[in-house]
Order: structure tokens, then sequence, then C-alpha cells
């Protein structure tokens, strides 16, 4: 079935890598270099990247006091604020306050979190936090459940990467995969950027150039970033791509307030708290950038025709997951998208999740997916939408219990198809990206 506006909705496709993977941010000027040991929030000091480079302010938040250490990675374009929903559930609710101790961390430049230092890579993200978890007191070194959303689950990936001992549980919410995701142009975004490279509509990112790729990705994202960056194009945004199945989002009405046709969600202050995190955060064209090079699989990822220019863009994978996630266990969960109806996962599509499965298990992990079938209020924003779904899904993870029947039960009923690890049909080695 074809959308009835076929060349709208490609058109509105690539627009949806602007926020692949939903980090600046002011500095926090209560800064303390205490380890945390209550709950609660407070900021931790940790030193650079590199010596010489300055300091950072990371900002932490921390609920529950379980055996079960939990950790919330967040998404590009987010702050911890993102897992605000799911923390409440975590500390609201007795059975999950009392099993485990929950922590996420503001990006370096995004919520409160300082932006000395520009990164360079994921791993920039990956190194900052393993620093704030060497500083709180009784932070475990293994057993940990790492939990990444959108970009998330690439930070997660690369903190697995440089401490595997720490990590027993991985899980992606709507992950951008082991192959990154894809920055493309569609016509309304082709030009000639500051750095004089011209992109055509198809074209992907360059990678060979970091810092004119970085421009390449910030020119991309001119029409709701920088000066354009507003309360109303962050909701715009965030109402098509990210939360366009609970919002029953009408594409064929896009940008205008016609285009919700179900409200209920716009009430939640999880809603507003995701907007305005969105809106407060420093520019980072480099995190969209980096996403997109991220690549820890085994194959390379090869745009299938050279772009306009007669560039041929070849994301070259590095392994550096080898084996270390043997004996580990992954869970992968995503909404189907369905162009057709413009519901669920408008950002990070179906087969990202499927070439994961095969790279995690490559990679020596017990992986299982779920995917959440569309139509259902599941959306690239599910986390932040649904927290008591999400949480009750990382639940049953944990325990061992998921299966299909265990999975929709967790997700209020809603219809999915189960992958568990033994299942092969579905997955794939190659990679089938658009």
């Amino acid at each position: 079935m074809k959308h009835p506006k076929k060349w709208l909705a490609l058109l509105y496709l690539s627009i949806a890598v602007m926020v692949s993977a939903c980090g600046g941010g002011s500095s926090d000027s209560t800064t303390s270099t205490a380890t945390v040991t209550t709950l609660g929030e407070t900021s931790v000091i940790i030193d650079g990247t590199a010596p010489g480079d300055p300091k950072e302010s990371i900002y932490v938040r921390k609920v529950g006091h379980g055996p079960k250490t939990i950790f919330l990675v967040p998404g590009n374009n987010t702050s911890g604020q993102t897992f605000e929903g799911m923390l409440g559930v975590f500390s609201s609710v007795d059975a999950f306050n009392d099993a485990y101790t929950v922590y996420t961390f503001d990006y370096r430049g995004s919520g409160k979190s300082s932006y000395n230092k520009k990164v360079a890579s994921l791993k920039d993200f990956a190194t900052d936090f393993e620093k704030v978890m060497n500083k709180i007191a009784d932070f475990p070194t293994s057993g940990v459940t790492l939990v990444g959303y959108s970009m998330g689950f690439g930070v997660a990936l690369e903190m697995a990467i440089a401490n595997p001992g720490r990590y027993a549980n991985i899980v992606g919410l709507a992950g951008i995969g082991t192959r990154g995701i894809r920055v493309s142009f569609n016509a309304g975004q082709a030009g000639t950027d500051s750095a004089g490279q011209t992109w055509a509509a198809g074209d992907w990112l360059t990678v060979s150039d970091d810092a004119k790729g970085v421009v390449g990705a910030e020119f991309q994202q001119r029409v709701w970033q920088g000066e354009q960056r507003t309360y109303t194009n962050v909701k715009n945004i965030w109402d098509m791509l990210v939360y366009n199945d609970v919002l029953k989002y009408d594409i064929t009405k896009a940008f205008t307030a016609a285009a919700i046709t179900d409200s209920t969600f716009t009430t939640s202050p999880n809603y507003s708290g995701s907007l305005l995190d969105g809106l407060r955060i420093q520019y980072m064209p480099e995190s969209l950038y980096y996403a997109h090079k991220f690549n820890v699989s085994r194959a390379d990822v090869i745009k299938p025709t050279a772009n306009a220019n007669g560039v041929s863009v070849v994301i070259k994978a590095d392994n550096r997951l080898g084996t270390l996630l043997t004996g580990k266990n992954a869970l992968l969960v995503k909404a189907s998208t369905d162009f057709a109806t413009w519901r669920g996962d408008q950002v990070v599509y179906d087969n990202y999740t499927a070439t994961s499965k095969y790279d995690l298990k490559q990679a020596g992990a017990n992986v299982n997916a779920v995917m959440i079938n569309p139509n259902q209020g599941f959306d690239h924003g599910f986390p932040v939408a649904r927290p008591l779904e999400a949480v009750k899904l990382i639940d049953t993870f944990i325990k061992g219990t998921l299966s299909a029947s265990t999975a929709s039960t967790a997700l209020s009923g809603a219809t999915v198809a189960y992958y568990p690890n033994s299942e092969t049909t579905w997955e794939t080695n190659t990679f089938t990206g658009f």
C-alpha cells in the first residue's frame, strides 16, 4: 500500500535524521566533585578527554534503592530529562523502586551539563559517563543493565566496548543500531554549505573529512536548528517524526495544528518537558555527524549509488565489538514503521534493528528483538510517551521471562512481533539502508 501523497512522505523521510537519534546545554553553576551517595540529582566534575582539555560538569539523576543497577542513555538532541517519565515509574512503583537503582546523566552539552570541549565521536560521550561512574560511590563494576535510547544505543555500545566487564545486559529502545544512522539530503535541504560542499537530493554526508562532515550536518539541519530553532519548530519536528503515532498525526496536514488528531499526550509534562529539552540544548551537529559515521560492526556500509557529484560514500566497519558481548544479553525494541498511515518509528527504520540483531549475535550476545506494530500509540518517542510500558518491558527482560506473550502484556496488550535469539529468518548481514 502506498501513501496517497508519496512525494510528501518521501520529502519528510530524510528530515527524520535531523532528530535521528532523538546535546548541547548550559553549564551547571552548582558543580561538585563529591561522589553521589544519595537519591536525587547533582553534578560531577570530570577531566577532559585528552590531557590539557578543560574539565566538564556532568549532571546526574538517580532514583531507586534496589540491588540491580540500570543506566539510561538519552538520545541526540536530548538530555536525561527525556527519562523523567521512566524515572517517575521506577521511583513510584514499589516493586521497581525496591528492585532497581537507576541512573541517567546529561550528555556533555545537554541539559545541565557543560560543553567546554566539542566531542569528536560518540566514544567521547561514553568516556565521560565512564569517568562519572568511577566517581559514584558503590557504582557496580559488573552486572549493570545499559539502556540506550535512539543515538544513546550507539553510546551504550561504546560504553560496553570500553568496559565490557561492567555490563550484563544491553537494551536498545528505538536505537540507531550497530551501523549508525544515515544523514541524507532531500530537495528542500539541497544546496551549498559554508565549506563549499554542494549537496543534492539523495546524497549522503561524506565521512572522509570530519570537519567538513560536521558542516554538512549543520547545513542539513538548518531548517530547524541554529537561528531557526524555536519552540514551534522543535514542536513541529517532534510531533511529525517522534510522536506521530501517539498523536495520530495527519501527514497531509503537516506543520499545522490540525495535524494532531489526538491531543491527549500534549497535556503531559513528559511532552512539554521533551520539547523544552530539545529547545534548550546547545547545538551539536557533530553528534549527528558521528552517529552517521558510527559503525562498530564487521561490515562496511556502502551507499548503493554515488552522490550527485560522483563521490561514493563508504562508512567503514571498525569491528570494535569483536566478541566483547559474549555471555551478555541484549534486547532490541522499536515500533515498526508504516509509511502509508505515517505511524510508528519514522526516525529509525526497521532494517536497522534487523542488522543490529545479526551484528550483536556475531559479537557473542544472546539477542531478543521486539517489534511493536504501528497504529497502537508507539513511535520513536515511546519511552517518553509510554514510560510505564517501557519500564515493564525492561523489567520483564531483566527477569529473563521475555516472550511474545509477556512482551505484549508489558506493553499494555499491544500486538508485537517477537524474534528470539534462535530466530534467523528476519536477520540480515547486509546493510539495507535507504
